[in-house]
């Protein structure tokens, strides 16, 4: 069992060798093909370690709005039309990156 009594070590730096970005896709009903294009594109630079999305049960077809994919190693180039989908923006939420 966790032990939650500890508190934050060190609430100001991010820890560790790595950099991983969170990243969301946006359009509405989101195609499968669309989407394999997207995480084909962050993967040239980086691995996708998760994807999750607005809509009960993962990832709809047609139907999710929002997608939101975790990856390790250098944050995509967001933008409009990302991965040359059309009408798919991309935003990098957060980036975790060890400046040290």
């Amino acid at each position: 069992m966790a032990v939650l009594s500890v508190g934050v070590q060190n609430a100001n730096t991010f820890s560790g060798d790595r950099q991983v970005a969170l990243t969301s896709l946006s359009k509405s009903n989101l195609t499968q093909d669309e989407l394999d294009a997207c995480i084909q594109f962050i993967q040239l630079t980086a691995t996708v370690i998760g994807v999750g999305d607005d809509t009960t049960g993962g990832f709809n077809a047609g139907a999710s709005d929002v997608v939101h994919i975790l990856s390790e190693g250098a944050a995509p180039a967001a933008g409009s039309n990302f991965a040359g989908q059309t009408g798919v923006t991309a935003a990098v939420v957060a980036y975790f990156s060890n400046l040290t």
